[in-house]
């Protein structure tokens, strides 16, 4: 296996673990109980500790190199997400998704470093098509769920299953060597953005917090407002996820032809129509169209911020990754919270609108992505 094989590998078992903890939330909603405050209080825990390890995965990655500490992040990422499968309270899926969004969030900051290593070194942009990986395996892990579902398979035997086939990509992907960058001064600090990264921040910020939203909502959305059975909800979340997959396989090309902020502002604009049909459509067909084209639009966003991040000249890769993703991964992991919130308070559909504000902002300041 190539680096470049390595880093595709742990960008895929990182979305298909994602991928398979939404296809859960509502089958882990119905089991306890929850209120929609509650489920909004423990995404808001898995939030809070995905933050929390930004600074230090970027302080670790600066002092032992983004391979090395991708590598066991990888296997706690799976490790945690077996824990997840065995909460039976609130309390107990509280700390589980603790670990979970710990795991996950500290893995993403690093994995991107070491993606943008093996793109300085290469010839061409790979950072999307990276991401279309990520894309890609959390539809994957959303049919998978899907699946489970539909055959009857309880929370503990679906994801102990998952975890069983990953480990096997997972070891051979800890088997690639890598020499990479080392920053031994680097210093551990909270992790904001450098002054020239802060729109770039809040850029990843509104696509990420769209796609937490989508990610944890939809299948709970469509069930509400269509009256789907619980199966057929995910459809959304599947429909959206492989859209970004395709959308970001597409992005590298298009952004050498067009640039990035080209690309970006189209897509806000792709973006904003796509949610004003899943918002107001009452046909499946033209709400799954609208998730095909949010998807699409949303697709180039992040992997661009992070390269802008990881190049800029005045911060190191660490430091400049972690301080967009606490922006960045702090919204996809505050999306699914605040929607919670909105509904507690008032209904779903308010909750979704407020997603045209992030889609707008990227129409707005795609101009921040200029090196």
């Amino acid at each position: 296996m190539t680096a470049y094989g390595a880093v595709a590998t742990i960008f895929a078992i990182s979305g298909a673990s994602f991928g398979t903890w939404a296809s859960r939330i509502p089958t882990f909603n119905n089991q306890l109980d929850l209120e929609p405050a509650q489920l909004g209080t423990i995404l808001s825990v898995l939030a809070l500790a995905s933050i929390a390890s930004f600074p230090l995965a970027g302080l670790a990655m600066d002092l032992y190199g983004p391979s090395r500490v991708s590598k066991y992040l990888t296997w706690s990422t799976l490790a945690s997400l077996t824990l997840t499968s065995f909460a039976s309270t609130s309390l107990f899926l509280t700390f589980a998704v603790a670990v979970l969004g710990a795991s996950i969030g500290a893995l993403d900051v690093v994995m991107n470093g070491w993606g943008a290593e093996v793109e300085r070194k290469g010839v061409k942009s790979i950072m999307s098509t990276l991401h279309a990986y990520w894309s890609l395996f959390a539809g994957i892990g959303g049919l998978v769920g899907l699946t489970a579902i539909k055959l009857g398979f309880s929370i503990e035997q679906h994801f102990l299953l998952v975890v069983l086939i990953m480990s096997g990509f997972a070891g051979l992907m800890s088997r690639v060597g890598w020499t990479g960058s080392i920053v031994k001064d680097s210093t551990l600090a909270f992790a904001l953005p450098h002054r020239g990264l802060w729109l770039v921040g809040f850029l990843m910020f509104c696509a990420a917090l769209t796609e937490g939203a989508i990610a944890d909502w939809a299948a709970i959305f469509l069930h509400e407002r269509l009256n789907l059975t619980e199966a057929m909800a995910v459809s959304g979340f599947v429909t959206f996820s492989l859209a970004m997959f395709i959308g970001r396989m597409l992005a590298d090309n298009l952004v050498e032809q067009f640039g990035a902020i080209r690309v970006s502002w189209f897509g806000g604009l792709l973006a904003t129509l796509g949610l004003c049909m899943v918002l107001f459509a009452s046909s499946l067909d033209f709400v799954l169209i609208g998730f095909l084209k949010l998807g699409f639009g949303l697709a180039p966003v992040f992997p661009l911020g992070c390269a802008r991040a990881a190049n800029d000249p005045f911060v190191t890769p660490g430091q400049g990754l972690a301080g967009v993703a606490t922006l960045g991964y702090g919204g996809i992991m505050l999306g699914p919270a605040i929607i919670g919130f909105v509904t507690q308070q008032l209904e779903i559909f308010v909750g979704f609108s407020l997603l045209l504000f992030c889609t707008l902002y990227q129409v707005a300041f795609s101009s921040c992505l200029r090196r």
